[in-house]
């Protein structure tokens, strides 16, 4: 441990090292999770971020739109898929939209 008085910088840096280390893992909100759509006639980049954003800001998620699948601009075509990220609570406000619970009501007629 000498050698560790001497050079003083290694502390320095694994302290930083660690700082920085604990930040992301305190930071980082957990993975993306992704989604493939096939783009619709009449969807737009805006309408998209709308229905599948939750709180990410429309740019930020228009964006990530764009880097994930290679588009220079904002045009989309009818019919192409895209992966597009989603949140936990849209993927949960999703599933519960698409659940196929059947309710059937009986009736006494008389």
């Amino acid at each position: 441990m000498n050698w560790l008085k001497k050079n003083s910088y290694i502390k320095v840096l694994l302290t930083a090292f660690l700082l920085i280390a604990g930040y992301v893992l305190i930071t980082d909100d957990g993975e993306t999770t992704y989604k493939q759509i096939e783009v619709q006639h009449g969807d737009s980049l805006w309408s998209l971020a709308e229905k599948y954003r939750g709180s990410t800001p429309t740019h930020e998620w228009i964006k990530t739109v764009q880097i994930e699948n290679n588009l220079d601009g904002e045009i989309i075509v009818a019919g192409r898929e895209l992966t597009i990220p989603l949140e936990a609570a849209v993927i949960m406000a999703q599933d519960f939209e698409q659940d196929e619970t059947e309710v059937k009501v009986a009736t006494n007629n008389q």
